[in-house]
């Protein structure tokens, strides 16, 4: 027997079935990356990556929950088996309005369609991770893609500058994430999240540990763009293609909450008391910061990108009150602005197709009287964002209010209400444009089959969500118990 067979033979080959899903996109990204080579096709090439995610999106059903492979470094629980999946319909979303916009811009590049799925796998490799080593690899790769595809537009200035300042500080980022690992681990002993579990208490916590802590909270509030790790977003947002854009906005911050979320909860579970404070004031910080500065905005697409930023704010309210309900509140407004951000930066991208649209405000006079079901789509994801019922807006804003109310940090509750009602100047300010004012052009606006089957969707959603949330809460609850189930193990 070789030295290979004996070591194989004593620790066992990693169970590759629960890994389905990543193998089918890793393996379309291949294909696609050969036959760009040699096939120009656009709607193959788009086709061939539908598929594939497709088929990786029915895989997730033939899992198995509670499996863990690669000796403990990769676990499949309920909690990523519903990540992934929204990771998936959401990159199949933004991938099937990627070819028009593409063709208007005269920018195609078969590039997008593999890097978008190799940043698919770190993000679900993210959502995977038990462990600090597993989550900073699926950290990185989801980053670096992201990297490159803000900079596709090769000849914009806008999108290099964006992708660069993405790239200087997500290095700043990666850096400081490091750091905190590289402390943890010197603490610890471990980067299993269990591990270091049982080793942390509120007891326990010396400087060494306390610094490690304020690290990771404050890189990965830096991938998530929050305030004041904010500076990259809204120009990597707007020089980026649109549906780019969402797919950053949507995907990789849904990632992100999700693996902050797995983080604190399974690794530092015995002092949620000290990281619960740093995330309120990031929270309210985000909520502050990203809504004043939005209101000032006369780019609509840069205005939903601060707009993100506010997002993130109420989102990590949640983490402010670390009980189920909190978690539960998190989970449930990640899924939920899935359908909001998704939809409003798709309604951009069909409207930039269209001859001088430059998404400036003023471009929106009159477009319920141009386009009245886009005016009326854009209306219903603008009401949901500023949390208006019966859209499902309220309700992310309302179980967040809620969990904070349970915990009695009022001066956060109190800051997310105010935030919410100041963000209706610039929500509302869209509205105003399209129905309140006269056309500034006649000219006929066109939009591809997809682009108004997803807007209609996404819409439809928000509606429904909005008044029957009882399925997304309930599943958000089953997945916060699936966490704390876990704590102390």
């Amino acid at each position: 027997m070789s030295i290979l067979e004996q070591i194989v033979s004593g620790i066992g080959l990693p169970n590759f079935w629960v890994l389905l899903p990543e193998i089918i996109v890793l393996l379309t990204a291949f294909i696609l990356l050969v036959l760009e080579l040699f096939i120009k096709n656009r709607v193959v090439i788009s086709g061939i990556t539908i598929g594939g995610l497709l088929l990786a999106a029915a895989s997730i059903s033939l899992i198995r929950e509670g499996d863990v492979t690669f000796y403990g470094l990769y676990v499949v629980d309920m909690f990523s088996l519903v990540f992934k999946l929204f990771l998936i319909l959401t990159t199949i979303f933004v991938v099937i309005n990627l070819k028009p916009y593409l063709d208007s811009k005269k920018t195609y590049y078969g590039e997008y369609y593999y890097i978008i799925l190799f940043a698919l796998i770190g993000m679900m490799i993210m959502v995977s991770a038990p462990n600090l080593v597993t989550f900073y690899m699926g950290l990185e790769l989801a980053a670096v893609s992201i990297y490159i595809l803000a900079g596709t537009f090769r000849k914009d200035y806008r999108s290099k500058e964006g992708a660069f300042k993405y790239l200087i500080i997500g290095g700043m980022g990666t850096a400081i994430i490091s750091y905190a690992i590289a402390l943890i681990y010197g603490r610890t002993g471990s980067f299993d999240f269990y591990t270091i579990a049982s080793s942390i208490n509120s007891n326990s916590l010396d400087i060494g540990m306390i610094g490690a802590l304020i690290l990771l909270i404050v890189g990965l509030g830096l991938k998530a763009a929050a305030v004041p790790f904010h500076f990259w977003t809204p120009d990597a947002y707007e020089g980026a293609p649109t549906p780019i854009t969402a797919f950053m906005a949507v995907a990789a911050k849904i990632a992100t909450f999700a693996v902050i979320l797995r983080v604190m909860v399974e690794a530092f579970p015995f002092i949620s008391s000290e990281w619960s404070f740093a995330w309120a004031l990031l929270a309210a910080a985000s909520m502050i910061i990203g809504n004043i500065i939005a209101l000032r905005q006369e780019n609509v697409k840069r205005m939903l990108a601060y707009s993100s930023i506010a997002h993130t704010g109420y989102i990590l309210a949640a983490l402010a009150a670390p009980t189920g309900m909190g978690f539960t509140a998190l989970i449930f407004y990640s899924l939920i602005y899935i359908f909001m951000g998704i939809g409003g930066f798709i309604v951009l991208s069909a409207l930039e197709k269209n001859h001088n649209w430059t998404n400036h405000i003023n471009d929106f006079k009159g477009l319920a009287r141009r386009s009245p079901m886009m005016a009326l789509f854009m209306l219903i994801f603008m009401f949901s964002m500023l949390g208006i019922p019966p859209t499902v807006g309220f309700m992310g804003k309302l179980g967040v209010f809620l969990a904070l109310i349970g915990m009695d940090l009022w001066w956060l509750a109190v800051v997310l209400v105010i935030m919410s009602i100041i963000s209706a100047g610039y929500y509302l300010r869209v509205v105003i444009y399209m129905y309140m004012y006269e056309p500034v052009s006649k000219a006929r606006l066109n939009y591809s089959v997809s682009e108004m089957f997803t807007v209609a969707f996404m819409a439809t959603f928000v509606l429904i969500l909005g008044i029957y949330p009882t399925i997304f809460w309930g599943l958000s609850s089953t997945l916060s118990s699936v966490l704390l189930a876990g704590i102390g193990r």
